[in-house]
């Protein structure tokens, strides 16, 4: 699936990270990024503070949808304030809850 083919759902969430979360600081609208069972709105904070992460444009390479649930591979490039910008890899499990796509698993790694 090409990303001009991802659901709208998919680039909602992902916005509400990139400009809610990451740029304006609002981790409490995490709660509108991941399904209800994750909790990572404290590990967000924490790491966001400690890198000095500016912002965080998600692009994503490939989704594949099955049903309720999809799997998604991407890259973002770490914006920091004090420190060179970092590239990582992401891999996504969204759900469909409650009409809305969002994350319910993710996994992040720096690319060297």
């Amino acid at each position: 699936m090409t990303p001009a083919m991802f659901p709208q759902g998919f680039r909602d969430t992902d916005r509400i990270f990139e400009e809610q979360v990451v740029g304006q600081g609002d981790f409490a609208a995490l709660a509108r990024v991941y399904t209800s069972d994750a909790t990572l709105e404290e590990f967000w904070k924490q790491t966001a503070a400690a890198l000095g992460v500016k912002s965080v444009p998600l692009d994503s390479l490939s989704v594949e949808v099955r049903g309720d649930t999809a799997y998604e591979i991407g890259r973002a490039e770490i914006a920091r304030s004090q420190a060179d910008p970092m590239t990582a890899k992401y891999v996504v499990v969204w759900k469909q809850q409650g009409g809305f796509w969002e994350w319910h698993v993710d996994i992040w790694n720096t690319v060297s």
